[in-house]
Formats: structure tokens, sequence, C-alpha cells
């Protein structure tokens, strides 16, 4: 215990100084291996191949390359900074003469320069998605050590990245070169890029493929090339049935093309009785290109093409020509302090999980997907949605040009490297949008209207609270769910149904937290049991309703950079919302009630229980002790019934005794002091245990951005008893402070002000907390119990504002000086420290947007 009051004494000076002397940590996976064995996703075949530049990279601080360390790739980094990471690799000179050389990142997060020899050969504008990089052939050395290197800069900011700063049940956000790093080699003559879309033409059971390929031909002549060009080239394509086992459809074209010149072909080939990819039968046609010379072969291409069609219509969600909906889970990549890195491995067993449990769908929420995952779902027969990972975006930023060229560049990027994955048919544009502000809706036309003219996907976005209708360019509406059970808004779902479509709304995310573990039963809010009841709940009201989709949020437990107050204090963030745990061992009662649900096994029964109170023993405890306190200092002797009385009916004159250095106890003063900086303590530790689960306070205070805030009143929110012994500490020092700070401003009156004049006078000043004894015995049964809270609230606003009052009273009597001067500059030192507290945040955060969004989003504005 006693190293955790430690800890939280010295959480926020080790937070700041790890912000003005950043320590960087890398991480990397233990016995981390590619999974080249699979072709197909690498892209190997007869005329192509891969050099991994994982393994051991150089990295060092910008400008500080004295301080260079070795590193492993892929890994991660906490912390915050530019660093250069280098690996060296060599080549041939017939590897650089006959190959096409790229440089494939699959992920690496934040913005980077891409040197070659050092020569920057590509900006990376921001964020974890796969690019590829050419590289130039007149750069690169032959049989000698050729130096990659890369200049990352990460940090995340309230306007500039994607995600944001402030992020709501997000994973951990880290550093580095997060994912495989290789070398693609493909001949000079290659399909440079391939983009397909399909048809399906149920009526006649056939099925349409439009092709179109890119063929580049990088060829040059040498000084000494006296072979005549040979430009004339063969395209065939053909596309294999599910089992490799026969052609169902091949087209062959001839074309010209010289040196250093592109072409592009398009292909039309239609199959008869198609066999249609579903989540049950979850079955790819293989497309093979192959580049031909002379008869020989020069490139071959291959893909794996899900045949399916999903739409949206008012009526329906429509898979293959037949209604459909998403029975899914979100899924968010986080495991331990590895944050989103995983083993190709734990990708596999995660996603047959997902499958096994009887899903049909995963959304990928709030981070960008390891390529692979796209791959998975097709294998195993989930449909992916992919999201864009922005939440909760402040109505001045979203309005914002610069913004939204951003989120355009980020888009560009996704839809390169996720487009040749033919399950990405559902793109979510983010969370936490707001119906009736006109910036969001605005945003989401512009956003939507973009990536349609680049793909046809599906477009869906995820709206808080119930306010939701119909924006052009939007397919899917998707409402967020949290900790309140859909049988207490089923009319409003079942009103927003109507209004929007059956086939276009959706549950996007319904979030339960877990923070009092298991009990005797689901009456318990916040157990397993109740997490288990709410998500029965839904299912049973999906059916009910016909619902085209739910996700439930989510599959296993998430590690995050902000300390959650409504999951539960955790020593590392980690979210008690998933329906395994983090480590994949425990199966909680939820994922076995859900599981037997969507596999129509026998039902799990919830046990009912019997409601326990959780009202902290350490209020009723303390407040009686102070009460015998208080009873023992009244019965002390005359002196202090007398001094309390004046000072608290009448202050001016108790003031003036004190400013003439009349007789006042030190002792009783002393006691009075400890007293009342232990009933503040217990009254604001009733309301910090009240509002652990308020979800308007975990999003307000996270406007702040800061995890050092959060830390501290996660803490202090689920530890009531620390809480008073912090809390009293820390009302002690308040109360020096402004002892030395009215001792300060002394200086500038003529009057001689002794530092125990400051002393009583802020100690008696604040003599009425001593009244709001008997309400910190009871004051969180009366706020749970939700009958008078915001009379409560404004009460005890106002008892602050009168001691606000008899404080500068106090003053301006010991000071001898006329009260308008006082009261004027106590107002601007006040006004001075918030504005400064708020400038500080606004600028590192951008604190007034956010907390605007959060008043909107709960309809306090």
């Amino acid at each position: 215990m006693k190293s955790k009051f430690l800890l939280l004494l010295l959480q926020f000076f080790i937070y700041l100084s790890l912000t003005i002397y950043p320590q960087v940590i890398f991480r990397d996976l233990p016995n981390y291996k590619i999974n080249t064995a699979d072709l197909l996703f690498f892209d190997k075949t007869e005329s192509r191949d891969i050099i991994l530049l994982n393994g051991v990279w150089k990295v060092f601080p910008k400008n500080d390359p004295e301080k260079s360390v070795n590193i492993n790739v892929p890994s991660v980094f906490k912390g915050s900074g530019e660093f250069i990471f280098q690996k060296s690799f060599r080549l041939t000179d017939k590897q650089i003469k006959e190959k096409q050389v790229d440089l494939v990142f699959f992920g690496l997060n934040y913005s980077a320069d891409v040197s070659l020899n050092k020569v920057i050969i590509y900006r990376h504008t921001g964020g974890d998605l796969p690019f590829t990089v050419k590289l130039p052939r007149d750069i690169l050395k032959a049989d000698a050590e050729n130096i990659i290197s890369v200049s990352l800069v990460y940090k995340l900011d309230a306007e500039n990245t994607i995600p944001l700063k402030q992020r709501f049940f997000f994973p951990q956000n880290f550093g580095g070169l997060i994912r495989d790093v290789y070398l693609h080699l493909k001949p000079n003559v290659n399909i440079q890029k391939h983009d397909f879309s399909t048809s399906i033409d149920f009526k006649n059971n056939k099925a349409s493929f439009v092709l179109i390929s890119q063929i580049v031909n990088n060829e040059f002549r040498s000084i000494n090339d006296t072979v005549p060009e040979q430009n004339n080239f063969t395209l065939i394509t053909q596309i294999y049935s599910p089992d490799n086992k026969s052609v169902v459809a091949t087209d062959k074209k001839d074309f010209e093309l010289k040196r250093n010149r592109e072409i592009q072909i398009s292909n039309s080939l239609s199959i008869s009785n198609p066999v249609l990819w579903t989540p049950d039968n979850p079955q790819s046609y293989l497309i093979r290109h192959e580049v031909y010379r002379a008869g020989n072969l020069i490139d071959r291409f291959d893909q794996s093409i899900a045949l399916f069609s999903i739409t949206a219509t008012d009526k329906n969600l429509i898979l293959n020509n037949q209604p459909y909906s998403f029975n899914g889970v979100t899924y968010i990549p986080s495991f331990k302090t590895y944050g989103g890195m995983m083993t190709y491995t734990q990708m596999e067993n995660d996603i047959q999980k997902i499958k096994d449990s009887g899903f049909n769908s995963v959304r990928f929420a709030k981070s960008i997907p390891h390529p692979y995952l796209l791959k998975l779902c097709e294998t195993y027969g989930l449909i992916p949605v992919i999201e864009l990972p922005l939440a909760n975006i402040p109505e001045g930023l979203s309005s914002s040009v610069n913004f939204s060229a951003r989120v355009k560049s980020y888009l560009n990027l996704l839809l390169d490297a996720y487009g040749k994955y033919s399950s990405f048919r559902v793109l979510n544009l983010g969370t936490s949008f707001i119906y009736k502000s006109e910036a969001h809706r605005s945003f989401l036309n512009n956003i939507s209207s973009f990536v349609k003219s680049k793909r046809n996907l599906l477009i869906a976005a995820s709206f808080f609270g119930f306010d939701a209708k119909k924006i052009d360019g939007v397919d899917l509406y998707g409402i967020e769910i949290f900790n309140n059970s859909v049988n207490d808004n089923n009319e409003h779902i079942k009103t927003l149904q109507e209004e929007i479509g059956k086939g276009r709304f959706f549950i996007s995310e319904a979030t339960y937290t877990v923070n009092i573990g298991q009990t005797d039963g689901y009456v318990n809010d916040y157990s397993y049991e109740a997490h288990a009841k709410f998500f029965e709940d839904l299912l049973n009201f999906a059916s009910e309703i016909n619902l085209s989709g739910y996700f439930i949020n989510t599959m296993f437990d998430v590690r995050g950079d902000y300390t959650s107050l409504t999951s539960g204090y955790d020593e590392d963030n980690v979210y008690k919302i998933g329906l395994i745990s983090e480590d994949r061992k425990q199966e909680r009662l939820a994922y076995k009630v859900v599981s037997a649900k969507l596999r129509n096994a026998e039902r799990v029964t919830i046990p009912i229980g019997a409601k326990k109170d959780d009202a902290p023993m350490s209020f009723i405890v303390t407040g009686l002790v102070l009460a015998l306190i208080m009873g023992i200092l009244v019965n002390s002797g005359k002196k202090f019934r007398e001094d309390a009385s004046r000072a608290l009916l009448r202050p001016y004159n108790f003031f003036a005794d004190v400013r003439d250095q009349r007789i006042i106890s030190a002792y009783h003063s002393i006691y009075l002091a400890l007293v009342i900086s232990l009933v503040n303590a217990l009254i604001v530790s009733n309301i910090l245990f009240y509002l652990k689960t308020s979800f308007f306070f975990e999003k307000f205070l996270l406007s702040f951005g800061s995890p050092a805030i959060m830390s501290a009143i996660s803490y202090l929110s689920w530890h009531p008893f620390n809480a008073i012994i912090w809390l009293f500490i820390v009302t002690l020092m308040i109360m020096i402070l402004l002892m030395l700070l009215i001792k300060a401003a002394a200086f500038f009156v003529k009057t001689k002000v002794y530092i125990s004049s400051t002393f009583f006078t802020v100690v008696w000043a604040l003599l009425p907390i001593v009244l709001l004894i008997p309400a910190g015995i009871v004051l969180y049964r009366l706020l749970n119990a939700d009958i008078a809270n915001t009379y409560i609230f404004i009460s005890l606003l106002l008892i602050n504002l009168w001691l606000l009052y008899r404080l500068i009273k106090g003053i301006y009597v010991i000071y001898d000086v006329n009260p308008s001067p006082v009261y004027f500059y106590s107002a601007v030192f006040i006004l001075a420290v918030f504005t400064v507290i708020i400038i500080y945040y606004e600028v590192t955060s951008s604190v007034i947007e956010n907390i605007l969004l959060t008043l909107k989003q709960f309809n306090i504005i």
C-alpha cells in the first residue's frame, strides 16, 4: 500500500520529467518470424521474390549519432521524439539491372523521410499505414553496402495527427518501425499495379470480372547494347476455380511496350455458375496474370479475389442478393506492452477465435489493421470493416480545410494499401459523430464523396447518442451504446431504424465496462454477470427487431495510453471491456453467453443475484472520527467556542482581532486546520467515488489530453480510503500555499502582516467546512440515489463561493485596506491562474474545443 502512495505522489513529477527529458524504451517481440511461406500474401512467384530487412537496425536521436544503439525491427518505442533508423543491404549487379526493387513497409508510426544512400526518396506524411517505395536504380550500389535511413518523427497532437491526441478507449499508440520491412524484387517488365471490380448477375447466374493491369517496362539500353529491342508482349489472364484445380476463364492480349514506358490493359472475363464467397463458405478465386515475351515468361502476378456482393438499401442489408446482418465484434489489436505489434501466429489465433465464436464480421476499431488480418478474414470467412482511427473530432477541427486535406491524404494511402484485398468492402469514417453538428455532417459528406470517387465501398459512420439521420454519401449509420442496456433505449432505436431505414441502421459499438469483477448476479452493475446480461439483451433485441447488424465492443481487453475511470483503475491501463481477457486465457461469462447464442448452442444461464451496497465504510468511519474530534474541540474550553462563534457569525471582528495580534489559540487553529483538511478530503472523495463510473466525467477529463490527470483522478476515484489520505495532504499543501501567497502580497500594503496572521486567516476563513461533516458520511449515498443531485452540487458550489468570500474578507481586514482593491486583485489573480491553465491545455491539447464537443454530445449545450 505504501508503494502505491509513493507512486501516486511521484507520478505527476515523473510525468513532468518525462515530458522535459523524454525516456525512450524500445520493445521487440521475442522470437519473431515473418510468415514468408504464404507466397500469395507476399507476392512471391516464379518471377518475384523478397529480401527481408527485419532484424537488427541501428537507431539514434536526430543530430546525435554518437548515441546509436542496435534494435530489432519490427519494434515499438514508448516516448516521443525524432529518431534515425538505419539498415544496410547488398544487391548484385545483376539484381539491380534485371529487377525493379521496391522497399515495402507494412507500417511505421508516425511521419518519416525515407532515404537511400543519403538521398531522400520518399516522404511519409503520417500514420501506421502500409506503403511501398520504388528504389531508384541510379542511387543503388551494386555489390556494396546500400543504406536505408528512416528519419521518423513521433508525437501525437490534438489537431495534426490521425489518431488525435485525445483517444477514448483507443489502444496504446507507439512510435517506431512497427511492422515488417522488406525488399520486393520484380522483373524490369512487370505488372506494376492491378485493380479489379466484380459484378454478379444473379438472374442469369453469371459473374463478371473487370481486371485493369498497369504494366511498365523499366529496361534500359546499355552503351554496348546492339540487340534490337523486343517490345512485343503478351498478357495472359486466367481465373482459377476456388479449389485451384481448373481454369474457369482466360483471356489473352498482345501489346507493344517500349522501354521506359507503361501501358494500362483492361480485361473483362465472365464465368457461369460462380461460387460466391460467404462467411459460411469462404471460397475465393485465384486470378493469375502472366506477361510473356517471345514465348518466355517475364512476370507472374497472382491475386485472390473473394466474389461477393454487399449492398445497403432502406429495407435490407443485402449479401449476395439475400438479406444479411452483421453479427460482429470489434477487434482492437492489443497485446500487453507491445501495443498492436503481434506475431503472425497470434493474429491467426485471434481471427480464428473470432470465427469459432460464431461472428460473421469484424470491425477493426480505432486502429489500422495489419494487412495479414485482411487476408485472414477472407480465408476464415469474416467481413472486415476497416475504420479511420478518428473519434470525437472537435467541430472546429472537422470544418478545417487543412484537416480535411490531411484526412484525404491519409485515405489515399489507406485505399492504395488495402484496395487489393477483395474482402475490403466497408469503410467506417470514424466514431462519436454528432448528427446535429453541421460541421460533422459537412465533414462526413465531404470525406464520403472523396472515397466514393476513388472506390466503390460501403461508407459507414458511427454516431454518439440516439440522434442520426441520412447524410449524402453515407450508406450505413451506426449508433454507440455505452453501459446502457438496449432495453432502456428500445424506443429510440426503433425510431431511428424507421427513420434511417432497416438496411442502413446498425449498432456500431456496444460497450459495457467491468470494474467490480465477479459477483453473485447481474443486478450488480459493472460485474461480469451484468456484462453477460448486457450482451444477451443486445442479441435478443437485435433478433426481435431484425436489426441489420451490431458490433460487440470488444473481443479482447484493450490496453490504452490513458487510465480509464469507467473501466476501473488499472496500473497498466487495461480496459476491461472484452469478452476475453487481454492474455487470451480467461473466457468470461459474456463470451460463453454470446458464443452460445451465435452458434445456437445450449443457453448459458446468467445468475440474478442480490444487490450489494458499495458505499465505502471509510466514509462512515472518517466522518465519525471527525465528529468525535470536533466534539472534543468544542468541549475543550470556552475559548474555542467563542472563537468559532465569532469567526462564523462575526468574521470581520474576528479577523480584526487577528490583525491586532489578539490572542488566538495556535493549538486550536492547528487542530482545526487538520479537521478542515480532512473534511474537505472526505467530501471530495465522496464526489470522486460517485463520479467514477460517469461517462461524461471521463470524457470531460480526457479533453485535457493529460495521462497524468486521468491516472491520478482514476486512482483517487477507485481507492476512497487512499483518496482521503492523499486529498488530506493536498488540502494542507494548498492551505500552506495560500498562506505564503497572502504573506507575499502583503509587501504591497503598509500594514505589517505576520505569517501567524495569514495562518489564522486561512484556517478560520475555512471554518464553515466543518459543518459538512454529517454530509461527508452520507454524501455518496445521497448522490447514488440520484434524487436531488443538481441541488447538492449547487449547494456545494455556493458553499465554496462563501468560503472564498470569507477568505477575501479576512485578507482585506488583516491588510487594513479598503475591500474593493482586494476583491479586484483577487478576482484578477484567480482569473489569471485559470487563464494560464486553460491556455496551456489549449495550446497542447485544444481543450476548449474538446470540452465544447463533450458538452454537446451530452446535450448540455
